[in-house]
């Protein structure tokens, strides 16, 4: 079995620096701690956690609060929060919950748990009829303030708590979110290289708050610094589902003048625009491309394989992560906002740009 001993050898370092980086305690410098965790990754070294909490008055359990669990980019945003806590020897504990009640309750037995840190994920607030609704001001405002409060209690007991997302909360060590307009403006620019000029977007809410307004905005913003008109008749509002952005598309093709290219504010909405450019007879990417946004696992499984701008949710997971062990280190880092750059994941659903179709 590998000792602590070990892991000092092997990295150069004295028992108690290796002491210092697994308890996130003491003055280690940054090459000092990766080299050190580096060391432990390569040994499998698993220390005494038990012994370690009596000693450090931690239990080495991170909580992590996610409204919706059956969507893909949270499960691989979990999945970077978990590799970066086995990085420190840490382990993560899921609540979740469907509304606004169920939520607070799952924080309040996640901190009853006694975990060091909590990381929330972006609230999906259902209401009573049990439909989505996640842009809804007042549901969200109304859960980000509660819980501000439970947040504020658990600050004073020394539990760092990171958001993911750019809501407004005061208690909080830190958020991490992707940079919402600059994944729009990929987009446009990418479709733009490829000789599209008569662009398109279909959204949730195109004109509501939240990302959605700041992927609008971002659409705007680049359509407009690279010369292309914005066709009203070109942009669509849908629900986040593909049923629903099916019949958008269904609205959007049956007008005379059609755009080469359409920009979906996400992943779902895209695979509904396809499977609706089907049903009219149009071919993806001949006769249009299609350009979707996250880069969830509906990207990887429709056909033609979508292209999309992928938020990079396990970067973000892994930030979410090293952000509550910096603070459990009283070393918060550089900025209290950090942002996510997202890149763009080729696929088979654009290409260059053919002659506008007119029906």
């Amino acid at each position: 079995m590998t000792t602590l001993d070990d892991v000092a050898k092997f990295s150069g370092v004295s028992a108690m620096t290796v002491s210092r980086v697994i308890n996130n305690k003491g003055a280690v410098s940054e090459k000092t701690r990766h080299r050190v965790l580096d060391a432990i990754q390569q040994l499998n070294y698993r220390p005494n956690l038990v012994a370690r909490g009596l000693a450090t008055n931690r239990t080495n359990s991170i909580g992590v609060l996610v409204s919706y669990l059956e969507n893909p980019i949270y499960a691989v945003v979990v999945s970077g929060i978990n590799k970066t806590a086995e990085k420190y020897g840490m382990n993560i504990i899921l609540g979740s919950g469907q509304d606004e009640e169920s939520l607070l309750q799952s924080t309040n037995t996640l901190l009853n748990k006694q975990i060091d840190g909590l990381i929330v994920l972006p609230a999906d607030i259902r209401r009573q009829d049990g439909k989505w609704s996640q842009l809804e001001a007042e549901a969200m405002l109304s859960f980000y303030r509660r819980f501000d409060r439970i947040a504020a209690e658990a600050s004073d007991n020394g539990i760092p708590i990171v958001l993911m997302g750019d809501y407004a909360i005061d208690h909080i060590a830190a958020r991490v979110c992707e940079d919402y307009r600059e994944g729009a403006r990929m987009a446009v620019r990418y479709l733009h290289g490829q000789g599209h000029r008569r662009i398109g977007m279909v959204s949730h809410c195109i004109r509501d708050a939240g990302i959605w307004q700041e992927r609008y905005q971002g659409f705007l913003e680049e359509m407009n610094a690279l010369g292309c008109r914005v066709e009203e008749a070109w942009c669509e509002s849908c629900l986040e589902k593909v049923d629903d952005a099916f019949q958008a598309g269904m609205r959007l093709f049956a007008r005379r003048e059609l755009p080469t290219a359409l920009y979906c504010a996400n992943d779902v909405i895209a695979v509904g625009i396809e499977n609706a450019a089907r049903e009219c007879g149009l071919r993806v990417p001949d006769d249009l491309s299609v350009i979707g946004h996250d880069g969830s696992l509906y990207s990887e499984i429709s056909y033609p394989r979508l292209t999309t701008v992928s938020i990079r949710p396990f970067a973000i997971g892994c930030a979410c992560m090293e952000q509550i062990a910096a603070a459990l280190r009283e070393e918060p880092e550089n900025t209290a906002v950090q942002i996510i750059k997202p890149e763009i994941l080729p696929g088979q659903s654009v290409c260059r740009a053919a002659v506008p179709a007119v029906r």
